[in-house]
């Protein structure tokens, strides 16, 4: 760090931190979410994969990347500051959990994830900065972010802080357990050598500290009487300035003026406070705010940064503190950030900010929470697509009054009298509509009488959530277990995926081989089936107990139950062919009924829906012998007993 303010893309720091390795969990905090955005755009950087440039094939790719991840990614969100955005509903496997703090709002934005090498050596990747999941956020705002890799058996400034805070936020979300991911992280970071240093920072809960102090025990005597300069894009008041100015005493301090287009947004009392007090108004370089189109208007500044310096030393404190009173205090925002130091040595360091000697013309300061167009409801709602049961729990204060929910307009459910903190059943019709609707948007709209809010549902059960667009054949399902790669399975997703959204008939494109003879076809069923139960096995051994069960039981395009229902469908198709398939979706069942009993039973949803499709073997073989006569009837005896013996006695 120096005068030269450091830049970077966000998307791409956070990937080459990660650097293609295998991710084990990972946490977003956030205030603002917008859900479309952050699965499309925000979730890629976890995985080591060229995606689909259309929508829909995208999240289809996504869908499949996330399989060993599922229940392992987990986004916690201010529900006051939900987003709709133009990004399409949130459908993939993260778990959306909102956080409803009682001394403010929930502002910190933090990304944790866990990812561990071909050697089995796990690293906790730490991105804190000002970002919000949202495409502004993103993509277009001028942000800070501080990217930090912790790696096991190795002391850390940041563990002690993240322990807290990930703790503070586990009892905030107490109604919305399990915490899998979250807690996968503390338990790394509980492992982790104790540092003396505490350089990652968080507030607001009761017995909290306010930023001033949180600064005086980072770092003490070494900030008094350096200069002093802020990025704050909302300011409300001098009290924050002044405390942290009283404590630290700079010997010259300068301070973003927040602007939209011509116009300062802060208190036109508080810029004269400055002038006042001592300090400078100052903006950043215009190279840093151009969008890059000269026409273009300015990025809006959203970076929060306090940076103290002199002629030897610098530390750099990046986060989501602004400047005003709820962040600063000890129980009022939840808020994050982390003090960096800057290099050592002397050297000339300046200003980043450019000082503003014109007075502006003013406008009215508004607070980063007041740009929403939606009124709270605190209600929170969840659905679990394995056991079809969907709950509502009521946070307000007393019993609920009349709630209505509506998804495009078309109402979904009528709920009164809720008992606080409680989760409460929907009853069967309302479940009903809900999961139908879910199929078309995860967000519904709450009205409370003449107020109205938004209301983002927490899926759970995922592997049982239907396919976002492809619906393979039972060919084509056995050919995608046959795939070695996700480049080989992205290629089949993407020839799908254009061929519904174009609307064509355009097939998948045939494996090269030879002609299609009984041998062929009959090797390709083997051979498909065998890589089916060879990647549930080898899951289940390893302890991905979810990615088996997308396979075993799911309702996916190529989840097992969902092959066979094909096939009872298919009547058109060659009746051996289709009884050879059962037989074979029946001698894997048996597999792992005998070899994970405890997985077996652990979804009875979707053991009771593969048995359910499994029975179609009885019509298929009717119809094989009602077409060749009762000799039939004995050799199928035979081969039946013969094949399931054989596969009930080979190893899984």
């Amino acid at each position: 760090m120096s005068d030269a303010i450091p830049h970077r893309v966000l998307t791409d720091a956070v990937q080459a931190a990660v650097d293609g390795r295998r991710v084990v969990a990972a946490v977003f905090c956030t205030f603002r979410f917008e859900p479309g955005f952050f699965e499309q755009e925000v979730l890629p950087v976890l995985f080591d994969r060229t995606l689909h440039h259309n929508s829909h094939i995208r999240r289809l790719q996504l869908e499949d990347a996330l399989r060993p991840l599922s229940g392992k990614v987990a986004v916690y969100y201010d529900p006051r500051a939900l987003v709709e955005g133009d990004r399409g509903p949130a459908v993939l496997d993260v778990r959306r959990i909102p956080v409803l703090p009682s001394t403010g709002f929930f502002h910190p934005k933090l990304v944790l994830v866990l990812i561990e090498d071909a050697q089995g050596r796990r690293e906790l990747v730490v991105v804190t900065g000002s970002a919000n999941l949202t495409q502004a956020g993103w993509w277009h705002n001028v942000e800070c972010v501080h990217v930090e890799c912790l790696r096991a058996e190795e002391p850390a400034a940041l563990r002690d802080g993240l322990m807290g805070l990930l703790g503070h936020v586990s009892a905030l979300a107490e109604h919305f357990k399990p915490h899998t991911p979250l807690d996968e992280i503390r338990d790394f970071l509980a492992a982790l050598p104790r540092e003396s240093r505490r350089r990652f920072l968080a507030n607001g809960r009761v017995g909290g500290r306010s930023l001033p102090q949180l600064f005086e025990d980072a770092a003490g005597a070494d900030l008094h009487g350096l200069d002093l300069e802020i990025i704050s894009p909302y300011l409300d008041a001098p009290a924050p300035l002044e405390q942290l100015l009283s404590r630290f005493q700079p010997n010259r301090w300068r301070i973003l003026l927040p602007e939209d287009r011509d116009t300062a947004v802060c208190p036109e009392q508080l810029f004269d406070w400055v002038r006042q007090h001592g300090g400078t108004w100052g903006r950043l370089p215009g190279a840093v705010t151009a969008g890059g189109d000269p026409k273009a208007r300015q990025r809006t500044v959203h970076a929060k940064t306090y940076r103290f310096f002199g002629p030897d030393r610098e530390f750099v404190f990046v986060g989501s503190f602004n400047l005003t009173r709820p962040a600063h205090q000890a129980a009022g925002n939840v808020e994050s950030g982390v003090l960096v130091d800057g290099p050592a040595g002397r050297r000339r360091r300046r200003f980043w900010l450019e000082e503003v000697t014109e007075r502006p013309v003013f406008a009215r300061a508004a607070g980063e929470d007041e740009d929403g167009g939606y009124d709270l409801i605190p209600l929170a709602v969840r659905y679990d697509w394995a056991e079809h049961r969907a709950e509502v729990l009521w946070g307000g204060d007393g019993p609920s009054p009349i709630l209505r929910a509506e998804e495009g307009g078309l109402p979904v459910f009528e709920v009164r009298d809720l008992p606080p903190e409680t989760w409460t059943p929907l009853p069967a019709e309302a479940t009903d509509a809900l999961a139908a609707r879910l199929r078309q948007s995860s967000m519904l709209t709450v009205h409370d009488g003449p107020r109205c809010g938004i209301v983002l549902v927490l899926e759970t059960g995922m592997a049982h959530r239907p396919s976002v667009l492809v619906d393979l054949t039972a060919a084509e399902i056995l050919r995608y277990w046959s795939l070695l790669s996700p480049e080989q399975r992205d290629a089949v997703i993407a020839e799908h995926g254009r061929a519904l959204i174009d609307h064509t008939d355009a097939p998948v494109p045939a494996e090269p081989g030879g002609a299609d003879t009984i041998f062929d076809r009959f090797a390709g069923v083997f051979h498909g089936f065998a890589a089916l139960a060879r990647s549930v096995t080898e899951a289940l051994s390893e302890g991905r107990d979810e990615e088996a069960r997308y396979r075993m039981f799911g309702a996916k395009y190529d989840s097992l139950p969902v092959l066979v229902e094909r096939v009872a469908r298919d009547e058109a198709g060659d009746p051996v062919d289709r009884y050879l398939m059962v037989l074979c979706a029946r001698q894997v069942a048996d597999r792992i009924r005998r070899d994970w009993p405890d997985f077996w039973a652990g979804d009875p949803a979707g053991t009771t829906r593969l048995e359910t499709a499994l029975t179609v073997q009885d019509a298929l073989r009717r119809g094989i012998v009602d077409s060749n006569g009762p000799d039939m009837d004995g050799f199928l005896n035979w081969y039946e007993a013969h094949f399931l013996h054989e596969s009930a006695e080979q190893p899984a």
